[in-house]
C-alpha cells in the first residue's frame, strides 16, 4: 500500500519547515515532540476529531488565556528508574516539575465554564500523584540540594554532626588564640582540606606540634594541620559523614521506587500531557496565523479562499482563490518566471497536508478541501545533483513514479511539467502527461510556460486554466492567480527595456501568422478580464459594505430593544417589588395586632387598593401583552382562547349559550363573562392554558367576577354552614384572581361547629398552602388565618 505522502513531497511542500513553525508555539519538549510525529491521514473521521479537539483548546484559550507550567520529556527518566538505575535530583526534580505543571493544566481545562467534551476528555487522562510529588519535595529545597531533614534520620545525623563541628570549631579555636602558639600560625582561619576541619601554620613549626599535617600550600611556606586534640572528633565527623551519604542514598533509592512503582502511570500522564501541549501549540499557532477548520469531503473538490501560503511573512503574502475537482479535474498555471506559480502549487499542496494533518489553515472560513489517499509532487531538481542526472531525466524519473502510484484520490503536482528538453517535445510529453492523469482521474495542479500546453487547457473541459498576473505598466508580478491564460508578454517587455523596435518587429515575424494573433486575441481577452475583475471587485466591496452596515443596523437594533426590554422589565420587578413589601407590611400589621380601629384597617386597605392601581398603571405596555381584537360570536368556539380583559386573565371558552354572557375556564376557575369584554387570544395560548393541571368537571363551580378588591378579610359570622362555605369559596377564587397571598376569615367562636366545617373544607383545598387559627390577641379561636 503506498504512503500518504512520501519523503520528496515532503520536502517539496516544505511541511517539515511549517512544523518547526507550530513547536515555537509549544510549552514543553513533549509538544514538541508531539507536533514533529503528526502526519497526514486520509480517515475522515480521524482528522475531524483532530481539528475540533484544536477548535475546541482555541475556544478554551479566548475563554481563559491560561499559560502551560515547565514540562519535560520523562521517558529516558522512566526507563532508567524501570531499570532500577537510582536517580538523582537532576532526574526527580525533572519528574516533580512535570507533574505539578500537568496537573495544573488539566485542572485549569476542567475548571473552563464551556462545553469542551473532547478536551475534558484527555484532561481526565492527567493522573495526580500528590504523594510522590510530597515526596520529592520534602527531600530537595530550591536549588536542588537534599534538605538535611529529608528523613528522621537524616536529620538526626545532621544534628549530631553539628554538635561535633562546633566542639572542633570551639579547640580550633582556643588553639589559634593561644598566644603560646601565635608565632606558629600563618592566617588566623578555620578551612577544610580532605573534608576535615584544619587550621594553617607557618611550616617551619611542623615538627614543634603534635599534629597531622594534610595538605599544604603551592609555595610549601604554610601546612594545614590538624591538632591532635580534635583527631578523634573529626573522625567521628567522618563517620557521621559516611552515615549520611548511606542515607541519603537510602532516600534516593526509595523515591526511585516509588517512580519504578508509579511509572506506568506516570507515562500515560506523560503521553496525555504530550497531547494536550500538541493542541495547545497548534491553537496558538492558529490563532496567530488567523487559520481556520477548513469544510472536508472525500470527493475530490478544492475551494481555497484568500488562502496564505503559511511560510511567507503574513504582511506580504499574496492570498490566492482557487476551485475545482469536480467537473474540472485540474488546473494549469501559466506566467513569469518568480510570478507566484511555484508559490500557489505549494500553498495547495501543503495546505492539504496541514488539513490531512490536523492542522487548521490560513485561508477564509468557507474553505473547502478534499482528503486524499496520496499527494505526490515534482518540483526542483535535487536528485539531478545527487545522482548526476541531467534535470530532464531526473524529473522525467520522478514522473514515471509518480504516474505509477496514483489514482482518483490522488493529488499531483508538477512544476514547469516538460521543461529541460526540446520545447516541442516537452510540451508534447506534458500533453501526454496530463491526459494520462485525467483517465486516472487524479486531482492535479501543473505549471507551464508552453503555449501548446494553454491551448490544450482552454481546449479540454476537465482542466481550469489560471495565470499569476503581471503588470505590463510596472514590469513587476503581482503575485496574484486569476482565471485564464496570460499572455507571453515577451515582446512587449523587451521593447520597454530598450530592445530596438525593429529588432522587435523582426522576431515577431518569425511567429506563425496564427500564433501572432492568438497572442493578441488572449492579450485582449486579458484586457477584458482585468476589467471585469475589477469591476467585480467594486460591487463585491460595495455588496460587502451594504452587508455591514445592515448587519450593523439590525445588531443596534436588536441591542437598542434588548436594553428596552431590559429597563422595562426591571421597572416591573422594582414595582412588584414595592407592592409585595406594602402588601407584607400590611399583612404584618394585622396578624400583630387585631386592635386597630375600623378607620385604620379602613385606610390601610384603601392604601393597598391605591398601590395595586399604582402598580397596574404604571406596568409598561410593552411588557404586558397586548390583546385588542374584539371577539367575534359567528367565529367563536367551545375551547377558543380568549382574553378577559377586566381580569386580565387567559382561559378557554367552555360554554357559549345566546351570546349574553359566556363561560370561560381560567385554569380550573369557571367564570361569566359579557361578550364586549373578550379579546381575541393568540392559538399558542391555548397550549399553555390546557397544559394546566385542571380539577375534575364534578368539582366546579361557575362564578360570576367582580373587579372589586377582595379585601383582606372575609366576614361569615352569622351565617348557616353551607351559606358561609360557599363565600369561602367565592372568596378564595378571588383572592388567587388578585394575586393576594394572605387573608382572614372571620367566623366568630360560638360552638366552634362553623370554625371545623370551614377548617375541615380548607384542607382538601388545592389553592390553600396552608391555614391556622389566629393568636389569642388577635381573635384566637374566631378567626382563621389562610395563606395561598
Amino acid at each position: 500500500m503506498n504512503e500518504i505522502v512520501n519523503p520528496k513531497t515532503l520536502r517539496d511542500l516544505e511541511f517539515g519547515k511549517v512544523k518547526a513553525e507550530i513547536e515555537k508555539f509549544c510549552a514543553s519538549p513533549l509538544g514538541r515532540s508531539a507536533i514533529e510525529s503528526l502526519s497526514p491521514s486520509s480517515e475522515l473521521e480521524r482528522i475531524q476529531r483532530e481539528l475540533h479537539l484544536v477548535q475546541e483548546m482555541q475556544a478554551a484559550l479566548a475563554e481563559s488565556r491560561f499559560s502551560v507550567g515547565p514540562m519535560e520529556d520523562l521517558e529516558p527518566i522512566l526507563q532508567r528508574a524501570r531499570e532500577m538505575t537510582t536517580l538523582g535530583a537532576e532526574e526527580l526534580l525533572p519528574i516533580l516539575k512535570t507533574l505539578e505543571s500537568g496537573r495544573e493544566f488539566s485542572q485549569k481545562i476542567s475548571s473552563l465554564q464551556g462545553e469542551y467534551p473532547g478536551l475534558r476528555r484527555v484532561a481526565e487522562r492527567v493522573q495526580f500523584f500528590r504523594e510522590l510529588e510530597g515526596m520529592i519535595r520534602r527531600t530537595f529545597d530550591e536549588d536542588g540540594e537534599m534538605r538535611e531533614d529529608a528523613s528522621p534520620r537524616l536529620r538526626q545525623l545532621h544534628k549530631q554532626k553539628h554538635i561535633l563541628e562546633e566542639r572542633v570549631v570551639e579547640r580550633l579555636k582556643s588553639f589559634l588564640h593561644n598566644p603560646a602558639y601565635s608565632n606558629m600560625i600563618q592566617e588566623n582561619v578555620i578551612t577544610r582540606r580532605s573534608n576535615r576541619l584544619v587550621i594553617p601554620i607557618k611550616s617551619t613549626f611542623k615538627h614543634d606540634l603534635d599534629c597531622v599535617v594534610h595538605d599544604s600550600s603551592d609555595s610549601g611556606q604554610t601546612l594545614y594541620i590538624e591538632p591532635r586534640a580534635v583527631l578523634e572528633a573529626n573522625n567521628e565527623i567522618r563517620e557521621l559523614d559516611s552515615a549520611i551519604r548511606d542515607e541519603r542514598l537510602r532516600i534516593l533509592r526509595e523515591l526511585t521506587q516509588k517512580v519504578q512503582q508509579e511509572s506506568r502511570d506516570i507515562r500515560e500522564t506523560h503521553e496525555a500531557l504530550k497531547r494536550l501541549d500538541g493542541l495547545y501549540a497548534r491553537a496558538r499557532y492558529a490563532r496567530e496565523l488567523l487559520c481556520i477548520m477548513p469544510k472536508l469531503n472525500a470527493f475530490g473538490r478544492i475551494n481555497l479562499i484568500n488562502a496564505r501560503h503559511p511560510l511567507i511573512d503574513p504582511s506580504v503574502v499574496v492570498p490566492i482563490d482557487l476551485e475545482f475537482g469536480t467537473r474540472q479535474l485540474g488546473v494549469l498555471v501559466t506566467g513569469p518566471n518568480t510570478g507566484g506559480k511555484t508559490v500557489t502549487l505549494k500553498t495547495v499542496g501543503v495546505l492539504c497536508l496541514m488539513a490531512q494533518s490536523g492542522i487548521p489553515i490560513p485561508a477564509d472560513a468557507e474553505s473547502e478541501l478534499s482528503l486524499f489517499d496520496s499527494i505526490r509532487s515534482d518540483i526542483g531538481d535535487e536528485q539531478s545533483i545527487q545522482q548526476n542526472l541531467s534535470t530532464f531525466s531526473s524529473h522525467m524519473k520522478n514522473l514515471v513514479k509518480i504516474l505509477a502510484e496514483v489514482g482518483d484520490r490522488s493529488l499531483v503536482l508538477i512544476d514547469e511539467i516538460g521543461a529541460g528538453t526540446d520545447p516541442q517535445e516537452g510540451a508534447a510529453l506534458g500533453i501526454s502527461i496530463i491526459r494520462s492523469l485525467l483517465v486516472k482521474k487524479s486531482r492535479m495542479i501543473i505549471t507551464t510556460h508552453f503555449s501548446a500546453l494553454k491551448h490544450f487547457a482552454y481546449q479540454n473541459e476537465q482542466l481550469k486554466a489560471c495565470s499569476v498576473e503581471f503588470d505590463i505598466e510596472t514590469l513587476k508580478p503581482t503575485y496574484r492567480l486569476v482565471e485564464g491564460v496570460g499572455a507571453s508578454n515577451a515582446f512587449i517587455v523587451a521593447e520597454r527595456l530598450g530592445l530596438e523596435h525593429n529588432v522587435v518587429q523582426d522576431a515577431i515575424s518569425f511567429l506563425s501568422e496564427g500564433a501572432v494573433k492568438a497572442e493578441e486575441i488572449i492579450r485582449l481577452l486579458e484586457r477584458e478580464r482585468i476589467a471585469l475583475s475589477e469591476e467585480r471587485t467594486r460591487l463585491a466591496h460595495e455588496l460587502k459594505s451594504a452587508q455591514t452596515k445592515r448587519q450593523d443596523f439590525e445588531q443596534k437594533l436588536t441591542d437598542l430593544e434588548t436594553r428596552k426590554e431590559k429597563h422595562l422589565r426591571n421597572d416591573l420587578l422594582e414595582l412588584e417589588r414595592r407592592l409585595k413589601e406594602t402588601r407584607r407590611r400590611l399583612e404584618h400589621a394585622l396578624h400583630e395586632s387585631r386592635r386597630a380601629s375600623e378607620e385604620q384597617i379602613k385606610a390601610s386597605l384603601k392604601f393597598l387598593e391605591e398601590a395595586e392601581e399604582e402598580f397596574v398603571e404604571a406596568v409598561p405596555e410593552a411588557i404586558l401583552p397586548r390583546y385588542e381584537e374584539l371577539v367575534n360570536l359567528d367565529s367563536l368556539r367551545v375551547g377558543s382562547p380568549v382574553y378577559v380583559a377586566p381580569l386580565s386573565q387567559v382561559g378557554l371558552v367552555r360554554e357559549i349559550g345566546d351570546g349574553s354572557s359566556i363561560e370561560v375556564d381560567l385554569q380550573g376557575l369557571r367564570v361569566r363573562a359579557k361578550l364586549a369584554d373578550l379579546r381575541v387570544a393568540p392559538e399558542k395560548e391555548k397550549i399553555a392554558v390546557s397544559s394546566e393541571k385542571k380539577p375534575k368537571k364534578s368539582d366546579m363551580v361557575v362564578h360570576e367576577y367582580s373587579l372589586a378588591s377582595p379585601g383582606i378579610e372575609l366576614h361569615v359570622h352569622g351565617m348557616r354552614v353551607s351559606e358561609a362555605l360557599h363565600e369561602v369559596d367565592v372568596y378564595l377564587d378571588r383572592l388567587v384572581l388578585s394575586g393576594m397571598e394572605r387573608a382572614f376569615i372571620i367566623h366568630g367562636k360560638g360552638t366552634g361547629t362553623l370554625r371545623r366545617a370551614i377548617q375541615e373544607n380548607l384542607k382538601s383545598d388545592r389553592r390553600v398552602k396552608r391555614f391556622y387559627s389566629a393568636v389569642a390577641e388577635q381573635g384566637g379561636d374566631g378567626i382563621t388565618i389562610v395563606e395561598l
